[in-house]
């Protein structure tokens, strides 16, 4: 049985604000940033896999970094995330 791993995901309005967000992500904890995307209407979204605790680090690490940038609009962590939903982030 594979290991599942958490993914995190961070949402900005502006692309600025989530490039910050995403270098202190990785900077901060050990997890792979597995994407990102233009959701539409200026926001855009990252996504990264790891180690429950690493990703929750991560996230909030990106969330601070981020807001001193422009606006975040969501943060999320799945510690558990069903393989439907980790296939759409190409994990």
């Amino acid at each position: 049985m594979a290991e599942t791993k958490a993914i995190g995901i961070l949402e900005t309005k502006g692309l600025a604000a989530l490039i910050e967000g995403a270098d202190a992500s990785v900077k901060a904890a050990h997890v792979d940033l597995l994407e990102w995307r233009a959701v539409g209407s200026g926001l855009v979204s990252m996504v990264v896999e790891g180690e429950v605790a690493a990703v929750r680090s991560a996230i909030d690490a990106g969330k601070d970094a981020a807001s001193r940038v422009g606006e975040v609009t969501a943060e999320l962590v799945l510690p558990k995330p069903v393989d439907e939903i980790k296939g759409a982030f190409g994990s």
